[in-house]
């Protein structure tokens, strides 16, 4: 830990120093204040003038980085926190929120899928994304649901017009691909299309770790040396590597109908699948062959069963399809769009683990659970002397059913030898929205926006095949009002103050709603009469140039939540209950500077601290990591570009916990290095090592040591 700091105190002096010699030489372009953000408010507008914690990161930051995933991009901005084990749905919190609190959108069409809320980040083609636009805090007032802690609006690359072609290919540690191409061009001076391929994939690397507890009785087919926890657990062994398989295929279509009138049509298809492969034991039988059943006595004298599903992991599957057309009138400034998400395929199946140490005969179960969502947005601007108004309404509609089968080969999806539930139900929206952003004075702005929501709960059911009980439950509807207000002050040409107040909301996922696992008291039961979560947000802020390479941004957030959905057991039944009311709260701080043409540097760090109430008690949540930093340097020189990023995360258990083990959440620091040099004017060569200082630490499983990239970028 004392290296770890040493470090860190290093590179933040390093970056700080560059801060403090600088002098300014010229205008900083991809740093600037007055970058353009659409998602703020709807309207183009500058970074400095918007009343909230932003961020765009563009096609140029995310080309000088290998990274896997859009989420993997997110991961050195100012309040998120990217668990470096989890799977790549989940495992992202912004301001100590997780996915389901964060609004993803893509070319305007939410991907939080129908079903949970989380996000299929590999389902984005990287080689397809134009900017990252991210608006930390409250959104619902323009965005309704999901748009607690922020919105998150990918937004891919337009078409130019002019035929390009682009490719690359990419390979690294743990035998892990990256292979795109994307084709620009046009039919006519009225129609232009982009089409495009990428696919992703990892062999992996062994993280899950499978544990047992020993019993003091029993008898022993061998014996075992094995490595033991703080718990008094034992690892017996893993799952091997988890592989990934990401591919995706995309096109969009633009005609201009004249010069202030387009429609968009975009497609986008993704294929994902992972398995664990290779699974492993620790323990051997007297010819050095592994064992993956029996019971074993251990040094302890304590007595271990193992059976070979606990070495097999889940093996998963999901296919996407996002359709989008958009209509833009920039001459009566309305823009229409139309989309729908829809998840064909999303599952997974696993081996049984009900069966005994010996006679497991390969069966296993199969979890289907696609979903869909549609929906239609209309907004129009009006703009008049000291008053911009922004107005419209929108229509959402989402569906999932979860299906549970029994299997004659767990890892063969179609070897269906039973059926065992059925769950199904919908959501509907309709919604109004309406904002103006008011001009007091020259210095003075006030913002005032709301949304209204009417939601309502449908056609919910679920079947269990043991007794052939069908349960229907009834529809319901409930509105939601979400004011937003936001005051401006421009203190000078370099300086801008704010200070917001949002109400948020986060509606409760279908499958939490309508889900039912069994009729055992142990089994999670449907819950219809989940209401939705809500939180009151305040920031107060401050965005300085200090100078024209230098940018200083502070805010300080509050956010309170009521009716948090969790778990539990109410009176001998147990499924997810509005029970929790919870407070989040920090600061976030986050400089940049450029010291010359070939130097530049950035610096952010986060204080949060988040506390859950129930049952008149105050627990601190140990999910949230109280403290976040990054920082990094930018180097580049003629046709070469290096940079180093480092990061440190604060520990996410209690100090009492045991640290250094799995199960552990420990406080790590890394750092990561890229090198991009351009060879000719087609030819772009890479080289990134991710955990330069080959780290070994647990966030909840192992992590991944020190890997490697090599890529090569032709365009033509």
């Amino acid at each position: 830990m004392r290296k770890k700091n040493i470090a860190i105190m290093i590179l933040t002096a390093l970056t700080l120093s560059t801060t403090v010699q600088a002098a300014p030489t010229e205008e900083l372009d991809e740093y600037s204040l007055d970058t353009v953000i659409v998602t703020a408010t709807r309207t183009s507008e500058s970074i400095k003038n918007v009343p909230a914690n932003v961020t765009v990161i563009t096609t140029k930051d995310l080309e000088k980085k290998q990274i896997f995933s859009a989420r993997e991009a997110l991961q050195n901005e100012v309040g998120f926190y990217l668990s470096p084990t989890a799977e790549t749905k989940n495992g992202l919190s912004l301001r100590g929120f997780s996915g389901q609190d964060i609004l993803v959108l893509y070319d305007g069409q939410q991907i939080n899928s129908a079903f949970d809320g989380s996000i299929a980040w590999d389902s984005i083609p990287l080689n397809k994304i134009e900017r990252i636009e991210i608006v930390r805090g409250a959104g619902s007032s323009l965005y309704g649901g999901h748009a607690v802690a922020g919105v998150i609006n990918i937004i891919p690359k337009e078409s130019t017009g002019e035929t390009n072609v682009d490719m690359n290919v990419s390979y690294g540690s743990n035998n892990t691909w990256k292979r795109g191409i994307n084709i620009d061009g046009a039919v006519n001076d009225d129609l232009s299309f982009n089409i495009g391929y990428q696919k992703r994939s990892t062999q992996g690397y062994r993280g899950y770790y499978k544990t047992a507890s020993g019993k003091t009785t029993g008898s022993s087919s061998s014996t075992a040396d094995l490595p033991t926890l703080g718990s008094g657990q034992y690892v017996i062994g893993g799952r091997g590597e988890k592989s990934k398989i990401s591919e995706d295929y995309f096109v969009d279509f633009t005609y201009d109908i004249d010069d202030n009138r387009s429609v968009k049509y975009s497609y986008t298809h993704n294929n994902y699948n992972y398995a664990y492969n290779n699974p492993f034991s620790y323990i051997y039988d007297s010819a050095g062959n592994q064992i993956f059943k029996g019971t074993i006595l251990t040094q302890d004298g304590n007595y271990v069963t193992i059976k070979p599903s606990d070495y097999l992991g889940y093996i998963g599957e999901r296919e996407q399809d996002i359709h989008k057309i958009n209509y833009r009138d920039d001459e009566n400034q309305i823009k229409i769009g139309i989309g729908m998400t829809d998840l064909k395929k999303e599952g997974y199946s696993s081996a049984d683990s009900s069966a005994t140490s010996t006679d497991w005969d390969g069966k296993g179960s199969l979890a289907s659970y696609p979903s869909k969502n549609y929906n239609f947005d209309f907004q129009k601007t009006w703009e008049f002397d000291k008053h911009n108004v922004i107005a419209g309404f929108a229509w959402m509609k989402e569906k999932m059913t979860y299906t549970s089968y029994g299997l004659t080969n767990w890892n063969d999806w179609n070897s269906i030898s039973s059926l065992n539930s059925i769950n199904s139900g919908s959501t509907h929206t309709l919604a109004l929205f309406a904002q103006d952003q008011y001009t007091l004075s020259e210095q003075w702005k006030v913002y005032t926006g709301v949304r209204f929501d009417q939601y309502k709960k449908e056609g919910g059911y679920s079947y269990l095949a043991s007794g052939n009980s069908r349960q229907d439950f009834p529809s319901k509807s409930f509105s939601e009002v979400s004011p937003k207000i936001a005051f401006e002050y421009t203190a000078d040409d370099r300086t801008t103050y704010f200070t917001s107040y949002g109400h948020s909301f986060n509606p409760p996922s279908i499958y939490k709603l309508y889900r039912r696992a069994g009729t055992s008291m142990s089994s999670v039961q449907a819950n219809p009469d989940l209401e939705p979560e809500t939180s009151n947000t305040f920031e107060l802020g401050m965005k300085r140039d200090l100078d024209d390479n230098t940018s200083l941004g502070i805010t300080l957030f509050h956010v309170k939540t009521k009716d948090k959905i969790a778990l539990a057991t109410k009176n001998g039944v147990k499924a997810y209950y509005n029970l929790d009311n919870a407070t989040a709260k920090g600061v976030e701080l986050e400089l940049k500077h450029k010291l010359n043409d070939n130097w530049s540097s950035y610096f952010n760090y986060t204080y949060e601290r988040g506390e859950n109430e129930s049952n008149d008690q105050t627990t601190r949540n140990w999910d949230i990591p109280r403290h976040l930093l990054h920082t990094g340097i930018d180097y580049t020189y003629g046709k070469a570009n290096w940079g180093l990023d480092a990061q440190y995360v604060s520990e996410r258990q209690s100090p009492d916990a045991d640290t250094g083990e799995y199960g552990s959440e420990d406080a790590f620091f890394l750092m990561n290095t890229y090198l991009n040099y351009k060879a000719t004017d087609q030819i772009d060569l890479q080289f990134g090592i991710q955990n330069l200082l080959d780290r070994k630490f647990y966030a909840s499983e192992a992590t991944s040591g020190r890997t490697y990239t090599l890529s090569v970028n032709y365009s033509f």
